[in-house]
């Protein structure tokens, strides 16, 4: 007699969905439904995105630049991405002793007439304009012992730079595009490093548009961040 057990899944089991393809069937569904109700809370801040991608498809020489050609269905699955690897990641990221902000080219309210000045971590802002974004967050972050540093193309390599120098118990505060959030957060716990992410209002650079626009941000998101992080770590354990 033939006695297979069935095994037991140590994690997910799409088999308690149903058999065969009325797993994807139901998969499908939940797609359909969470798309729904992303267009009901969130889909006119995503009304450009179709057109822009029809011209991304046509483009030459910028194949490598995939990123241009994300769907706005996309867009809305890594919106939520970078919120749920939020709620996933606070218990480490608050944990951890030093907090490093990593922040975009695209904020910088002078553009290429920035100051900053370059560290072996990264260029830091020099104070050059005292109502770019990028002053104002470098300022709240000082204000809670962290550091903030322009992020650099190469994210795990900065963030092994970061945590075998000065900032050995490292925790990562980003701000960037859905796109680049999303992919930075997932560099971040391949690195071992927990991470919050802060979004970019839109986005801006030379990735997106011929003529790149500076780029806004909620400022006082970094701030809260910071604030419940503080918090958090003034509570006994």
């Amino acid at each position: 007699m033939n006695d297979q057990r069935i095994p037991a899944a140590p994690t997910y089991d799409l088999r308690e969905l149903g058999e065969g393809l009325a797993i994807y069937e139901r998969l499908e569904r939940l797609a359909d439904q969470f798309l729904t109700l992303a267009d009901a809370e969130v889909g006119c801040a995503f009304s450009a995105v179709p057109a822009f991608v029809s011209r991304a498809r046509q483009e030459s020489g910028r194949e490598e630049e995939y990123y241009r050609r994300t769907t706005r269905e996309r867009y809305l699955v890594e919106l939520l991405a970078c919120v749920v690897m939020g709620r996933q990641f606070w218990d480490d990221f608050a944990a951890r002793r030093d907090t490093v902000l990593i922040l975009p080219d695209c904020l910088r309210r002078r553009g290429d007439a920035c100051a900053r000045k370059s560290t072996r971590y990264g260029p830091r802002c020099a104070a050059c304009d005292p109502q770019c974004a990028i002053h104002r967050m470098t300022v709240a972050a000082a204000r809670y012992g962290a550091a903030a540093y322009f992020s650099e193309l190469d994210h795990a390599k900065q963030f092994r730079r970061l945590a075998r120098g000065r900032y050995k118990d490292l925790s990562v505060l980003g701000v960037a595009c859905i796109w680049m959030l999303a992919a930075g957060m997932r560099a971040a716990e391949e690195a071992g490093v927990p991470s919050q992410g802060v979004l970019l209002n839109y986005c801006g650079c030379e990735h997106w548009t011929d003529d790149p626009i500076v780029t806004d941000t909620v400022v006082e998101r970094v701030e809260a961040i910071l604030a419940a992080k503080a918090r958090d770590r003034a509570q006994p354990r």
